[in-house]
């Protein structure tokens, strides 16, 4: 079977790519970068003991971005291995900037359309009110050891990048997102995330273990 990841920003790769590392070796499983096949294709593979599961990102940059992943997920995914397929879209439902209510009317609708007819055979949403940030501080506790400073009593800002930002701040450090974020990431409790954190995480765990 295969998992595809739709993804707002590099962010949020870095965490679901290290989530997954993580549960892997929480369950005896590999999580390998496959081979680059053709044209930049990367993949990954878990591998458990009684199966390869082929897993796929696609980061599309912005939230408004994320319905016009049919495409990608048509041509790399779905057309490229005929296997059933798991598409996990990962988006804050709460972006000050965007019309989240086209999230289900509109654009989405035909993305879930062409999804489907892509024979997906399951879509799940990954969605919260929050930053990836806001998600990464449910190990608050984690987040300060990391930086080597104690947990404040009251986090600055409205939402996870903001406070996250001024958390760094409070010690010095800048906050940088994408790839430099992955050693604080790594850092980070996912037990805690999972039984804390409005994403159905568990639902990702769950089809791979």
């Amino acid at each position: 079977m295969g998992i595809a990841f739709v993804l707002e920003g590099a962010t949020e790769k870095v965490f679901y790519r290290t989530f997954l590392m993580w549960l892997a070796q929480q369950n005896n499983c590999s999580f390998i970068k496959g081979d680059n096949l053709d044209n930049g294709d990367v993949y990954f593979e878990w591998v458990n003991c009684t199966e390869v599961i082929l897993i796929k990102f696609n980061t599309v940059g912005t939230v408004t971005q994320v319905s016009h992943s049919g495409k990608w997920f048509t041509n790399k995914c779905a057309n490229k291995y005929k296997i059933p397929w798991t598409v996990f879209l990962c988006y804050d439902t709460d972006s000050s900037e965007y019309d989240i209510s086209k999230f289900y009317q509109d654009d989405w609708k035909l993305l879930r359309k062409e999804l489907a007819r892509a024979k997906a055979e399951e879509i799940i949403d990954l969605a919260a009110s929050a930053d990836i940030e806001d998600i990464m501080l449910f190990d608050l506790s984690g987040v300060c050891t990391y930086l080597g400073i104690d947990v404040p009593d009251k986090l600055s800002g409205r939402k996870g990048k903001a406070k996250m930002k001024a958390l760094y701040r409070s010690c010095g450090n800048t906050y940088h997102e994408g790839e430099k974020a992955k050693p604080m990431i790594e850092s980070l409790d996912f037990q805690k995330i999972i039984d804390s954190s409005p994403l159905e995480l568990q639902k990702l765990s769950t089809i791979l273990t």
